[in-house]
């Protein structure tokens, strides 16, 4: 941006978390650490009990985003690299046995939902639609709700930010025009395409970042 002249202006609207679920029928991964989740989702473990001992000594059946998926890029940045480091984390992902990527998250519900072995994640108002036949995991003793995500409590969580620039709002008053209407209406429909709403401070921070160059 410096190079071409831009001075980013960052708007916060909303809050994006990743849920990991397991099939109903588990009652022993109710909790993992994030080392633990890490685990999981490596070629470092090919049983439960390769996690925890006190797991079952069964093939663990991992069902995720595909690569191409921007949720897939959040957990390896998040979870992957964040314990293996970055030179191993995601090569140590692909290497999981039992690997089963779908671009389609009801492929991931529909077999999850069919093996007691089997976890996952996906975006969490997926998981909403399906918390019936999905058991929500806590990551470090915490669950994903709007309280934890916005605060960073919960561990696979991240501020969604649009970002502009002073003098392309000033030159362009459409481009000033969207980015209000985006701010004014972005709580209301945030939850439809999986993320959490910022809160109403975040927004009216934004809100007066914008206000600063329109005024």
């Amino acid at each position: 941006c410096k190079a071409i002249n831009r001075t980013p202006i960052e708007f916060r609207v909303g809050t994006d978390a990743i849920a990991i679920v397991v099939n109903k029928s588990n009652t022993f991964a109710q909790n993992l650490t994030l080392e633990q989740l890490a685990k999981v989702f490596s070629d470092q473990a090919a049983n439960w009990s390769d996690v925890d001992p006190a797991f079952p000594a069964e093939p663990i059946k991992r069902y995720v985003p595909g690569t191409d998926s921007g949720t897939f890029d959040f957990f390896v940045e998040f979870v992957s690299d964040k314990v293996f480091g970055k030179e191993i984390g995601k090569e140590a992902f692909l290497k999981s046995a039992n690997l089963q990527p779908s671009e389609d998250d009801n492929v991931l519900v529909t077999g999850i939902e069919g093996d007691p072995y089997a976890i996952g994640f996906f975006g969490f108002a997926y998981y909403q639609e399906n918390a019936a036949k999905l058991n929500l995991v806590q990551i470090d003793g915490v669950t994903p709700d709007f309280d934890t995500a916005e605060s960073g409590a919960y561990a696979l969580s991240r501020p969604l930010f649009i970002y502009s620039d002073a003098t392309i709002m000033k030159d362009k008053p459409q481009v000033a025009a969207f980015i209000g209407f985006y701010l004014k209406n972005v709580s209301d429909v945030i939850g439809d395409v999986g993320y959490f709403p910022a809160s109403a401070e975040s927004i009216q921070k934004s809100e007066e970042a914008y206000l600063n160059v329109v005024k």
